[in-house]
């Protein structure tokens, strides 16, 4: 194949970066890209797939010069397939005839294919999606060839999976105003504390993704920690004896919040074997404080993860504070309440009712 100027490879790319600074859709940048390597590469045509958001499937997310018929059909779901899964490296296919092991032989043959090459695209060192080049004829692949399909599909990948970061990022940063709005809600509406622990428990622990979640309260007298509400965990674990604050992740009754990163190494849990046989690998444990005085202790439990984020702290902690206040405000209603019993009692007012 006749040899292409520094100039064939560079105007794409020029075009390619225009677009997006000019913010045109991601899409469109996309079937810009994949129409650019086929005329350029000159080939039959080109496809690029994506990971889905969800990282569970593959995603078309432009094409050039194929039929839907082939973009279309059904997927190949075997490990020798060349378009339903990334590769791990470059898989070129020189010649592409009706003996060869392609699970889509039949239909590369049918859309008049003769050779192939199928590229992953990396970002951040994973593998998130591919380019299938396709012609006409047999022949080889160069690496300038695959350098340039690679590269210059690399830059709409790159913007797409941006896009998708910031996304997430902004659906959670809603997940976490919500949550926080639900709870400040119940709070204004109700005194009565377990059905805002209840709620408490059950959005911290589905927010962070995690197996449980416990509120569990001080007894001054005994030093326990009593449990107040629970969420997502077994009754056995939550049976497993008493709490001790002296001795339960004892940092929490010092007003500091607790990252434990591996329950099987970390010596400050009180009940280790039990932790882990309820399949708990990490713990972020957070102190309730009202007016510097701690009360109780909110904890999240999880499996295997990734480490906890600041902003998964700050929001847990957030609404710790905001449990807190709730009981402290509860407990002081109860005690109004109590005071003003009695006081009716000494104005021989008991059978009231009032």
């Amino acid at each position: 194949m006749e040899k292409m100027s520094a100039r064939d490879y560079l105007t794409p790319f020029v075009e390619v970066g225009r677009a997006l600074s000019d913010n045109v859709d991601n899409y469109s940048v996309m079937n810009l890209i994949a129409q650019r390597i086929t005329e350029t590469l000159q080939l039959k045509g080109t496809f690029i797939k994506l990971k889905s958001a969800e990282g569970e499937s593959l995603e078309l997310v432009s094409s050039h010069g194929l039929s839907e018929h082939f973009l279309l059909s059904e997927p190949v779901r075997t490990p020798d397939s060349i378009c339903f899964q990334i590769p791990s490296d470059v898989k070129c296919f020189p010649t592409i005839k009706e003996n060869e092991e392609i699970p889509e032989q039949e239909r590369m043959l049918f859309e008049g294919i003769r050779s192939a090459a199928i590229i992953p695209v990396e970002v951040e060192q994973d593998n998130v999606g591919m380019v299938g080049l396709f012609a006409s004829e047999p022949r080889e692949f160069n690496r300038a060839e695959l350098t340039f399909a690679a590269t210059l599909a690399a830059q709409g990948i790159l913007s797409i999976f941006w896009q998708r970061r910031v996304e997430r990022y902004v659906e959670v940063e809603r997940a976490y105003l919500r949550t926080f709005q639900e709870i400040s809600s119940t709070i204004n509406e109700t005194l009565h504390i377990n059905k805002v622990l209840e709620l408490v428990v059950t959005k911290v622990s589905q927010i962070l993704g995690g197996k449980g979640c416990t509120v569990r309260l001080l007894d001054p007298k005994t030093h326990s920690l009593y449990l107040a509400q629970a969420y997502g965990l077994s009754q056995s674990f939550l049976e497993k004896g008493p709490v001790d604050a002296q001795k339960s992740i004892v940092e929490n009754m010092a007003g500091r919040i607790v990252v434990i990163e591996d329950v099987f190494t970390d010596p400050r849990l009180q009940y280790p074997a039990e932790v882990v046989a309820e399949g708990i690998r990490k713990i972020l444990s957070i102190p309730l404080s009202v007016r510097g005085k701690v009360i109780g202790v909110l904890r999240v439990f999880t499996g295997p993860r990734a480490p906890f984020t600041q902003r998964e702290i700050h929001f847990a902690s957030a609404i710790a504070q905001q449990c807190a206040f709730a009981i402290e405000n509860a407990r002081m209603y109860q005690r109004v309440k109590y005071e003003y019993q009695q006081m009716m009692i000494d104005f021989g007012y008991e059978g009231s009712g009032q």
